[in-house]
């Protein structure tokens, strides 16, 4: 099991056995708001807070899967996990307990109780997140990223990669890009196959997924954007027709390596 599947399970079991008294205390304190939560000073701003952390949950977080069918990445997750926290730490102000009498002391208390135990299970999620060694954060992120079709995301995340190799190891050379980056793939687990050759020519790198295909052509330049020559020759060359036969969509990436920048330069995709 993963480190996501692990997070997954965890949060679907918290919101599973605590959403029966999280919507029975939303819908009472909901339907009751004339005689219970308006006559609160803040009674406006505290049901916009109650509606607002019952729609996070029902529309991102209580189901089985939560990566990439309501999160693109696991990061966007944790993103999305450290910013409701946020929100709701800072609208704590709203559950002050001096504002409170006997008609409308179940809201407050049971609200805050609530709004600490989501507390407390987001702060749990970040432990089983940390305490695992499993670097999934930014590497399996590259997987989703092509998954979903997000190339944008999937090259930014790659030169973060290549950001961080120091500055007298990084060799100038397409050959050392092209490998590093089927290294890292291959690593990952990625179906992916480099030097691929057809009848007229060797495609770079190849990923293949259940229900797509990516074809791949590096360029090296001194400081030009050479990405859409590496596109023109994955087209011109028609790398696709090996895989046509798959009945996949295929999708042509040229991606432009840069000796100034030591670094990607640019990409260009096409469906084709």
């Amino acid at each position: 099991m993963t480190k996501l599947n692990r997070i997954e399970d965890y949060l679907y079991d918290f919101f599973e056995n605590n959403i029966f008294e999280l919507n029975l205390f939303f819908q009472t304190t909901y339907e009751q708001r004339e005689w219970g939560i308006y006559k609160l000073d803040r009674g406006n701003e505290i049901l916009d807070f109650l509606n607002n952390v019952n729609a996070n949950i029902e529309e991102r977080l209580r189901f089985p899967k939560l990566v990439p069918s309501r999160f693109t990445t696991p990061g966007d997750l944790l993103n999305f996990l450290r910013l409701f926290k946020v929100y709701l730490e800072e609208n704590s102000f709203l559950l002050a307990e001096t504002e409170i009498d006997e008609k409308t002391s179940y809201i407050i208390l049971h609200f805050i109780e609530y709004k600490n135990k989501i507390i407390k299970a987001i702060d749990y999620t970040f432990e089983i997140y940390d305490l695992e060694d499993e670097n999934m954060l930014l590497y399996q992120q590259l997987r989703y990223h092509l998954i979903g079709e997000n190339v944008s995301s999937f090259i930014d995340d790659l030169k973060s990669i290549f950001s961080s190799v120091s500055y007298a190891i990084a060799r100038e050379s397409e050959g050392y890009y092209h490998a590093n980056v089927y290294l890292i793939l291959k690593l990952l687990g990625f179906d992916i196959i480099a030097e691929d050759t057809t009848n007229i020519g060797r495609i770079d790198c190849v990923i293949k997924f259940s229900n797509k295909i990516y074809i791949l052509e590096f360029k090296f330049s001194e400081d030009s954007d050479e990405s859409q020559a590496a596109l023109v020759q994955i087209i011109e060359k028609d790398y696709a027709s090996k895989y046509r036969l798959e009945n996949k969509p295929i999708f042509a990436l040229g991606i432009s390596f840069n000796r100034k920048i030591r670094n990607i330069k640019n990409y260009k995709l096409q469906k084709l």
